[in-house]
Protein backbone atom coordinates (compact mmCIF):
# COMPACT_ATOMS: atom_id res chain seq x y z
CA UNK A 1 0.00 0.00 0.00
CA UNK A 2 2.81 2.37 0.77
CA UNK A 3 4.64 1.41 -2.32
CA UNK A 4 1.54 2.43 -4.44
CA UNK A 5 0.77 5.79 -2.69
CA UNK A 6 4.31 7.00 -3.08
CA UNK A 7 4.41 5.65 -6.66
CA UNK A 8 1.14 8.02 -6.60
CA UNK A 9 3.00 11.03 -5.54
CA UNK A 10 5.64 10.42 -8.27
CA UNK A 11 3.42 10.80 -10.86
CA UNK A 12 1.26 13.77 -9.40
CA UNK A 13 4.59 16.20 -9.05
CA UNK A 14 5.93 15.39 -12.24
CA UNK A 15 1.90 16.32 -13.59
CA UNK A 16 2.84 20.31 -11.50
CA UNK A 17 3.91 22.94 -14.23
CA UNK A 18 6.89 24.52 -12.70
CA UNK A 19 7.53 28.28 -13.45
CA UNK A 20 10.64 29.67 -12.72
CA UNK A 21 10.44 32.48 -10.97
CA UNK A 22 12.65 35.46 -12.81
CA UNK A 23 10.62 34.64 -16.15
CA UNK A 24 7.33 35.25 -15.39
CA UNK A 25 5.62 38.46 -14.33
CA UNK A 26 3.85 38.05 -10.62
CA UNK A 27 1.02 40.45 -10.48
CA UNK A 28 0.93 41.94 -7.00
CA UNK A 29 -1.65 44.86 -7.66
CA UNK A 30 -4.18 46.00 -9.14
CA UNK A 31 -6.29 49.03 -9.75
CA UNK A 32 -9.29 49.50 -11.64
CA UNK A 33 -11.25 52.70 -13.20
CA UNK A 34 -14.03 53.00 -15.64
CA UNK A 35 -12.89 53.06 -18.74
CA UNK A 36 -13.31 56.40 -21.54
CA UNK A 37 -13.99 54.51 -24.51
CA UNK A 38 -17.68 53.18 -24.08
CA UNK A 39 -16.74 50.13 -25.63
CA UNK A 40 -15.22 48.84 -22.85
CA UNK A 41 -16.53 48.66 -19.27
CA UNK A 42 -13.13 49.27 -17.79
CA UNK A 43 -9.53 50.32 -17.56
CA UNK A 44 -7.14 48.23 -15.23
CA UNK A 45 -3.72 48.69 -14.18
CA UNK A 46 -1.99 45.74 -13.41
CA UNK A 47 1.17 46.13 -11.08
CA UNK A 48 4.39 43.90 -11.08
CA UNK A 49 7.80 43.82 -9.13
CA UNK A 50 11.24 42.82 -10.27
CA UNK A 51 13.34 42.63 -7.57
CA UNK A 52 17.12 43.71 -8.28
CA UNK A 53 20.98 41.94 -7.17
CA UNK A 54 20.54 44.99 -4.67
CA UNK A 55 17.77 43.96 -3.25
CA UNK A 56 15.95 46.85 -4.98
CA UNK A 57 12.71 46.86 -6.44
CA UNK A 58 11.31 48.21 -9.55
CA UNK A 59 7.69 48.64 -10.22
CA UNK A 60 6.21 48.09 -13.41
CA UNK A 61 3.09 48.76 -14.41
CA UNK A 62 0.67 47.88 -17.18
CA UNK A 63 -2.87 48.93 -18.31
CA UNK A 64 -5.99 47.57 -20.83
CA UNK A 65 -9.07 47.68 -21.30
CA UNK A 66 -11.96 45.59 -21.39
CA UNK A 67 -15.51 44.35 -20.25
CA UNK A 68 -14.00 41.59 -18.30
CA UNK A 69 -11.56 41.15 -15.59
CA UNK A 70 -9.77 38.47 -18.09
CA UNK A 71 -10.20 41.03 -20.97
CA UNK A 72 -7.46 43.15 -19.28
CA UNK A 73 -5.07 40.14 -18.35
CA UNK A 74 -5.28 39.74 -22.05
CA UNK A 75 -4.42 42.92 -23.00
CA UNK A 76 -1.45 42.78 -20.45
CA UNK A 77 -0.08 39.82 -21.42
CA UNK A 78 0.36 40.96 -25.30
CA UNK A 79 2.25 44.30 -23.52
CA UNK A 80 4.74 41.87 -21.22
CA UNK A 81 7.70 39.91 -22.50
CA UNK A 82 7.00 37.28 -19.81
CA UNK A 83 3.81 35.36 -18.82
CA UNK A 84 1.69 36.62 -16.49
CA UNK A 85 0.66 34.92 -13.41
CA UNK A 86 -2.08 36.22 -10.71
CA UNK A 87 -1.13 33.95 -7.66
CA UNK A 88 0.83 36.80 -5.73
CA UNK A 89 -2.01 39.67 -5.77
CA UNK A 90 -1.60 41.52 -2.12
CA UNK A 91 -4.06 44.38 -2.82
CA UNK A 92 -6.78 45.95 -5.29
CA UNK A 93 -7.62 49.32 -5.67
CA UNK A 94 -10.99 50.16 -7.04
CA UNK A 95 -11.15 53.90 -8.40
CA UNK A 96 -13.72 56.69 -7.12
CA UNK A 97 -16.19 56.37 -10.79
CA UNK A 98 -16.05 52.51 -10.58
CA UNK A 99 -16.93 52.19 -6.84
CA UNK A 100 -19.68 55.07 -7.57
CA UNK A 101 -20.51 52.70 -10.26
CA UNK A 102 -20.58 49.43 -8.93
CA UNK A 103 -17.77 46.85 -8.27
CA UNK A 104 -19.40 43.58 -7.71
CA UNK A 105 -17.99 41.94 -11.20
CA UNK A 106 -15.07 42.69 -10.24
CA UNK A 107 -15.24 41.54 -6.91
CA UNK A 108 -16.86 38.61 -8.41
CA UNK A 109 -14.39 37.52 -10.60
CA UNK A 110 -11.63 38.18 -7.73
CA UNK A 111 -13.45 34.88 -5.94
CA UNK A 112 -13.93 32.67 -8.79
CA UNK A 113 -9.93 32.43 -9.39
CA UNK A 114 -8.69 30.11 -7.46
CA UNK A 115 -5.11 31.60 -7.28
CA UNK A 116 -6.71 34.53 -5.53
CA UNK A 117 -6.31 34.32 -1.92
CA UNK A 118 -9.08 35.74 0.16
CA UNK A 119 -6.57 38.16 2.30
CA UNK A 120 -6.19 40.30 -0.38
CA UNK A 121 -6.71 43.89 0.64
CA UNK A 122 -9.19 45.68 -1.05
CA UNK A 123 -9.66 49.34 -0.92
CA UNK A 124 -10.85 52.70 -2.41
CA UNK A 125 -9.35 55.36 -4.15
CA UNK A 126 -9.57 59.22 -4.21
CA UNK A 127 -9.46 59.66 -8.22
CA UNK A 128 -8.25 57.36 -10.48
CA UNK A 129 -6.82 54.03 -9.38
CA UNK A 130 -4.22 53.78 -12.32
CA UNK A 131 -2.86 57.33 -10.67
CA UNK A 132 -2.32 55.74 -7.38
CA UNK A 133 -0.59 52.20 -8.68
CA UNK A 134 1.92 54.27 -10.94
CA UNK A 135 3.49 55.91 -7.87
CA UNK A 136 7.13 55.10 -5.95
CA UNK A 137 6.21 54.13 -2.69
CA UNK A 138 8.92 53.14 0.22
CA UNK A 139 11.64 50.38 -1.01
CA UNK A 140 10.46 47.11 -1.21
CA UNK A 141 7.49 48.36 -4.12
CA UNK A 142 4.76 49.62 -4.06
CA UNK A 143 1.93 46.18 -3.25
CA UNK A 144 4.22 46.20 -0.45
CA UNK A 145 4.13 49.68 0.49
CA UNK A 146 -0.17 49.98 0.51
CA UNK A 147 -0.30 46.51 2.32
CA UNK A 148 1.55 47.27 5.07
CA UNK A 149 0.09 50.70 5.31
CA UNK A 150 -3.71 49.05 5.16
CA UNK A 151 -2.39 46.24 7.80
CA UNK A 152 -0.52 48.44 10.06
CA UNK A 153 -3.58 50.89 10.48
CA UNK A 154 -5.90 47.67 11.45
CA UNK A 155 -3.66 46.52 13.73
CA UNK A 156 -2.52 49.99 15.05
CA UNK A 157 -5.06 52.37 14.35
CA UNK A 158 -8.34 53.50 12.75
CA UNK A 159 -9.38 51.20 10.11
CA UNK A 160 -11.67 47.69 11.03
CA UNK A 161 -10.38 44.58 9.98
CA UNK A 162 -10.97 44.34 6.01
CA UNK A 163 -9.87 41.51 3.35
CA UNK A 164 -11.45 40.03 0.21
CA UNK A 165 -13.01 38.12 2.34
CA UNK A 166 -14.60 39.85 4.32
CA UNK A 167 -15.74 42.35 2.03
CA UNK A 168 -17.73 39.68 -0.34
CA UNK A 169 -19.45 38.07 3.09
CA UNK A 170 -20.39 41.74 4.07
CA UNK A 171 -22.28 42.05 0.80
CA UNK A 172 -23.86 38.72 0.29
CA UNK A 173 -25.20 38.84 3.88
CA UNK A 174 -28.58 40.16 4.49
CA UNK A 175 -28.65 43.30 7.26
CA UNK A 176 -24.74 44.27 6.77
CA UNK A 177 -23.28 46.68 4.10
CA UNK A 178 -19.66 46.37 3.29
CA UNK A 179 -16.98 49.33 3.68
CA UNK A 180 -13.72 49.47 2.78
CA UNK A 181 -10.58 51.78 3.53
CA UNK A 182 -10.11 55.03 1.09
CA UNK A 183 -6.69 55.66 -0.22
CA UNK A 184 -5.11 58.92 -1.67
CA UNK A 185 -2.04 59.59 -3.24
CA UNK A 186 -0.36 62.84 -1.86
CA UNK A 187 2.95 62.67 -3.62
CA UNK A 188 4.44 60.40 -6.54
CA UNK A 189 6.34 58.46 -3.24
CA UNK A 190 3.29 58.36 -0.43
CA UNK A 191 -0.04 57.38 0.03
CA UNK A 192 -2.23 58.15 2.91
CA UNK A 193 -5.62 56.81 4.09
CA UNK A 194 -7.99 60.18 4.27
CA UNK A 195 -11.60 57.79 5.38
CA UNK A 196 -13.84 54.61 4.85
CA UNK A 197 -15.84 54.11 2.08
CA UNK A 198 -19.17 53.48 2.95
CA UNK A 199 -21.45 51.01 0.10
CA UNK A 200 -25.01 50.07 -0.26
CA UNK A 201 -24.82 46.70 -1.66
CA UNK A 202 -21.91 47.33 -4.44
CA UNK A 203 -22.10 50.53 -4.74
CA UNK A 204 -19.85 53.35 -2.58
CA UNK A 205 -22.95 56.47 -1.22
CA UNK A 206 -20.58 58.15 1.10
CA UNK A 207 -17.18 58.63 2.44
CA UNK A 208 -16.34 58.98 6.25
CA UNK A 209 -13.62 61.55 6.97
CA UNK A 210 -10.45 60.60 9.06
CA UNK A 211 -11.91 62.02 12.29
CA UNK A 212 -14.74 60.17 12.13
CA UNK A 213 -12.90 56.45 11.52
CA UNK A 214 -11.95 56.19 15.76
CA UNK A 215 -15.62 55.95 16.52
CA UNK A 216 -16.67 53.73 13.55
CA UNK A 217 -13.97 51.37 14.54
CA UNK A 218 -15.47 51.36 18.11
CA UNK A 219 -19.07 50.61 16.40
CA UNK A 220 -18.14 47.74 13.69
CA UNK A 221 -14.46 45.94 15.43
CA UNK A 222 -12.43 46.20 18.28
CA UNK A 223 -9.25 47.87 19.56
CA UNK A 224 -6.53 45.75 21.03
CA UNK A 225 -3.83 48.66 20.70
CA UNK A 226 -5.32 51.96 19.62
CA UNK A 227 -4.45 56.02 20.46
CA UNK A 228 -6.91 58.81 20.52
CA UNK A 229 -6.20 62.42 21.93
CA UNK A 230 -8.03 63.39 25.27
CA UNK A 231 -9.01 67.40 25.30
CA UNK A 232 -9.68 68.31 28.86
CA UNK A 233 -9.14 71.99 28.51
CA UNK A 234 -7.36 74.76 26.05
CA UNK A 235 -4.03 73.81 26.92
CA UNK A 236 -4.31 70.64 28.53
CA UNK A 237 -4.47 67.50 26.60
CA UNK A 238 -4.08 63.70 27.54
CA UNK A 239 -2.88 61.17 24.74
CA UNK A 240 -4.91 57.96 25.61
CA UNK A 241 -2.45 54.80 24.49
CA UNK A 242 -2.56 50.92 24.82
CA UNK A 243 -6.35 51.24 24.05
CA UNK A 244 -8.45 48.46 23.88
CA UNK A 245 -12.24 48.45 23.76
CA UNK A 246 -15.16 46.56 22.83
CA UNK A 247 -18.90 46.35 22.02
CA UNK A 248 -22.20 44.85 22.92
CA UNK A 249 -25.32 45.25 21.22
CA UNK A 250 -29.24 44.62 23.40
CA UNK A 251 -32.28 44.72 20.86
CA UNK A 252 -35.38 45.44 23.18
CA UNK A 253 -38.74 46.26 20.59
CA UNK A 254 -38.05 49.54 18.36
CA UNK A 255 -34.75 50.22 20.06
CA UNK A 256 -30.69 49.53 20.12
CA UNK A 257 -28.69 49.75 23.20
CA UNK A 258 -25.07 50.07 21.89
CA UNK A 259 -22.72 49.60 25.16
CA UNK A 260 -18.75 50.27 24.56
CA UNK A 261 -15.97 49.46 26.80
CA UNK A 262 -12.29 50.74 26.56
CA UNK A 263 -9.01 50.58 28.68
CA UNK A 264 -6.04 52.38 28.08
CA UNK A 265 -2.79 54.45 29.77
CA UNK A 266 -2.56 57.97 29.71
CA UNK A 267 0.75 57.98 28.03
CA UNK A 268 1.28 61.86 27.63
CA UNK A 269 -0.07 64.55 29.60
CA UNK A 270 0.02 68.69 29.04
CA UNK A 271 -0.68 70.22 32.52
CA UNK A 272 1.57 70.48 35.41
CA UNK A 273 0.68 67.40 37.46
CA UNK A 274 -1.42 64.33 36.48
CA UNK A 275 -3.66 63.66 39.58
CA UNK A 276 -6.33 61.55 40.15
CA UNK A 277 -8.78 64.18 39.25
CA UNK A 278 -7.14 65.07 36.00
CA UNK A 279 -7.69 60.97 35.22
CA UNK A 280 -11.57 61.09 36.31
CA UNK A 281 -11.59 64.02 33.89
CA UNK A 282 -10.06 61.98 30.62
CA UNK A 283 -11.95 59.01 31.52
CA UNK A 284 -15.44 61.31 31.61
CA UNK A 285 -14.37 63.29 28.48
CA UNK A 286 -13.91 60.29 26.49
CA UNK A 287 -16.85 58.86 27.83
CA UNK A 288 -18.79 61.85 26.44
CA UNK A 289 -16.94 62.18 23.21
CA UNK A 290 -17.59 58.21 22.57
CA UNK A 291 -21.49 58.71 23.14
CA UNK A 292 -21.82 61.87 21.16
CA UNK A 293 -20.15 61.02 18.09
CA UNK A 294 -20.74 56.97 17.90
CA UNK A 295 -24.88 58.29 18.20
CA UNK A 296 -24.52 60.89 15.19
CA UNK A 297 -22.83 58.60 13.06
CA UNK A 298 -25.59 55.78 13.31
CA UNK A 299 -28.14 58.54 13.01
CA UNK A 300 -26.05 59.00 9.57
CA UNK A 301 -26.57 55.83 8.35
CA UNK A 302 -29.34 55.62 8.88
CA UNK A 303 -30.56 58.83 6.77
CA UNK A 304 -28.28 57.37 4.16
CA UNK A 305 -29.72 53.99 3.96
CA UNK A 306 -26.69 51.39 4.92
CA UNK A 307 -26.10 49.42 7.23
CA UNK A 308 -22.09 48.70 8.04
CA UNK A 309 -22.53 48.17 11.87
CA UNK A 310 -24.75 45.07 10.90
CA UNK A 311 -27.76 45.34 12.92
CA UNK A 312 -29.74 43.78 10.95
CA UNK A 313 -27.79 40.28 10.51
CA UNK A 314 -27.22 40.98 14.64
CA UNK A 315 -31.28 41.19 15.06
CA UNK A 316 -31.74 38.14 12.42
CA UNK A 317 -28.84 36.23 14.96
CA UNK A 318 -31.12 36.66 18.23
CA UNK A 319 -34.68 36.38 16.29
CA UNK A 320 -36.86 33.72 14.69
CA UNK A 321 -39.07 34.50 11.47
CA UNK A 322 -37.03 37.36 11.41
CA UNK A 323 -38.27 39.36 8.25
CA UNK A 324 -35.54 41.66 6.05
CA UNK A 325 -38.36 43.41 4.25
CA UNK A 326 -39.71 44.92 7.56
CA UNK A 327 -36.36 45.50 8.75
CA UNK A 328 -35.57 47.40 5.48
CA UNK A 329 -38.62 50.12 6.89
CA UNK A 330 -38.16 49.34 10.34
CA UNK A 331 -34.26 50.18 10.75
CA UNK A 332 -35.25 53.72 9.02
CA UNK A 333 -36.73 54.66 12.41
CA UNK A 334 -35.01 52.41 14.65
CA UNK A 335 -33.94 54.46 18.19
CA UNK A 336 -30.46 53.93 19.72
CA UNK A 337 -28.67 55.15 22.86
CA UNK A 338 -24.55 54.77 23.05
CA UNK A 339 -23.52 54.00 26.77
CA UNK A 340 -19.45 54.20 27.19
CA UNK A 341 -17.21 52.71 30.15
CA UNK A 342 -14.42 54.38 30.10
CA UNK A 343 -11.50 52.58 32.57
CA UNK A 344 -7.39 54.41 32.86
CA UNK A 345 -5.18 51.59 33.87
CA UNK A 346 -2.27 53.28 34.58
CA UNK A 347 -0.15 56.41 33.84
CA UNK A 348 2.76 57.01 31.86
CA UNK A 349 5.05 60.30 30.35
CA UNK A 350 4.19 63.78 31.97
CA UNK A 351 5.35 66.63 30.01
Amino acid sequence: MKKLILFCLVLLSGCVEKEIIDDINIEVGVGYDLAEDSKDKYRGTVLFQEFQPDKSVINRTFSGSGKLRQDLLLEVTKQSSEPVVTGGLKVAVFGTEISRAGIYDLMDSFQRDASIGARVYVATSEGKAEDLMKGEYGTRGNSTYIYNLIQHNIDHRDIPKTNLHILANDYYQNGKDPFLPRLKKVTDDKVEIVGISLFSKDKEVDTLPVKDMFFFKLLVDKYSEGNFDVKLKEDELAAVKSLRSKHKIKFTDHHASITINIEGIIREYTGDKLASEVVGAVQKNLEKKVEKECLRLLRQFQEIGVDPIGLGQLKKSKHRNFDFKKWEDEYKTLSFDVKCKVKIEETGVIE
